[in-house]
């Protein structure tokens, strides 16, 4: 070949762009299809809750919390799917992938939840959080784990469920991370009931670990606009048998936790094979 003279690299055939560019486009109009009505109807929720009494109490804040994510998901084409029987009061343990196990676990029953401090301070989310009774803790402050604790017993003896992501953060949902046991003490003193539950999900077109799951240095909103172009989304939940709250913390969070990984691993083959018992939203 002479000095000079390069190969041309083959031109992308006409097809293919065309393909890319149709999927490109219909990814952002889902985006522009979705974004509208999930505003409007986190809005109408907020604008709802004003027929709450002044101090409602916590099953009536969960209720209205229920409605409102039901709606949410809806909004963006979210579906939730769970097996097992849904717990009617105590404590639920599970997995933590995404902001999204908010509005699935709130979509599937009324429950209220045990949440980072830092979440009360997000735009529309936070308000959320603050008006359903979720019981906010100082992650980084050890002082404030006897109040916290306080809270969660308080919330535990409401009757309404307390869901509570022991791990302590958000992971891609490659494994169950070690749990933190301390809320896990207040359940004991109340004798509650304590159901472990897993969380995982289904996406047509994507990574759930990178597209779904928000973990690490991510960014929020980029990652929800992104998730807004997803053509389909399904959050599936398994919950397991129920077991009594009692004896030492830290040994009650191991057993927790064996049988969190193992609903986590089955529920994995069950978003293999598309096996859930029941459709909460459609």
């Amino acid at each position: 070949m002479a000095a000079g003279c390069r190969k041309r690299p083959a031109a992308a055939r006409p097809g293919a762009v065309s393909r890319g560019m149709k999927e490109s486009l219909a990814k952002q109009l889902r985006k522009v299809r979705r974004l509208t009505p999930f505003l409007a109807a986190a809005f109408y929720g907020l604008w709802r809750h004003r027929n709450l009494p002044p101090d409602p109490a916590r099953a009536e804040s969960a209720q209205w919390l229920h409605e409102s994510c039901a709606r949410g998901l809806r909004a963006i084409d979210v579906a939730v799917s769970v097996q097992g029987q849904l717990p009617a009061s105590g404590l639920i343990v599970s997995n933590h992938l995404s902001y999204l196990d908010i509005l699935a676990y709130s979509a599937a029953l009324p429950c209220v939840f045990v949440s980072k401090a830092e979440v009360a301070d997000w735009p529309i989310f936070g308000r959320y959080t603050r008006w359903s009774g979720s019981v906010f803790v100082r992650r980084h402050d050890r002082t404030d784990a006897a109040r916290a604790n306080v809270n969660v017993g308080n919330a535990l003896k409401s009757g309404v469920p307390v869901v509570l992501f022991p791990e302590g953060t958000t992971t891609d949902g490659e494994r169950v991370l070690r749990f933190h046991s301390t809320m896990l003490q207040p359940a004991i003193d109340a004798g509650a009931v304590i159901t472990p539950c897993a969380i995982g999900y289904e996406l047509e077109d994507g990574n759930v670990d990178r597209e779904v799951c928000w973990w690490g240095d991510m960014t929020l909103l980029p990652h929800v606009l992104n998730l807004l172009g997803k053509k389909s989304v399904r959050a599936c939940i398994v919950f397991g048998e129920p077991l009594a709250a009692s004896g030492d913390r830290k040994e009650l969070g191991k057993i927790l936790h064996a049988r969190v990984v193992e609903l986590h691993d089955e529920l994995r083959g069950n978003e293999m094979s598309g096996k859930f018992a029941m459709s909460v939203q459609k």
